[in-house]
């Protein structure tokens, strides 16, 4: 089977530009935040989080299963913005931004299957990937 090239790829060059415009714009009230709520002066938020390819296959792997058990159809995943919490017992995640995968489904629509672009929440969702610190620009 021939691997079809992805619709929505973009150059690491437009990558670059992209993640150059999300810290121009937005990570110095990002780290306003962080600097706060830890009362570290130092601490910065992250840029990225990473996930293995593994990891990611074997999730979507898992969720079409889960899906397919509770009669549905996976057809894509959205990805969440996230913030831990403070935390103790994992002071290097805490009051860090995170993201998170989850699942969508078709649904029925007056029997008319629709792909939702909704999150399932009958799903579970995957986080925990390695938060990118200290923080590094694309």
């Amino acid at each position: 089977m021939a691997v079809i090239k992805p619709n929505g790829l973009i150059s690491p060059s437009q990558a670059r530009k992209l993640n150059e415009q999300f810290i121009k714009t937005r990570s110095k009230e990002m780290n306003k935040i962080v600097k706060k709520l830890t009362n570290d002066k130092k601490e910065q938020d992250v840029y990225s989080t990473w996930f293995s390819i593994e990891e990611l296959e074997n999730f979507i792997a898992y969720t079409k299963e889960q899906a397919t058990e509770k009669g549905k159809k996976l057809t894509g995943l959205n990805v969440f913005l996230g913030a831990y919490a403070t935390d103790s017992k994992h002071p290097e995640k805490s009051d860090l931004s995170t993201v998170f995968f989850a699942p969508t489904t078709e649904t029925n629509k007056l029997d008319v299957a629709v792909v939702s672009t909704e999150p399932d929440t009958d799903l579970e969702v995957l986080n925990k990937g390695t938060i990118g610190f200290p923080p590094s620009a694309y």
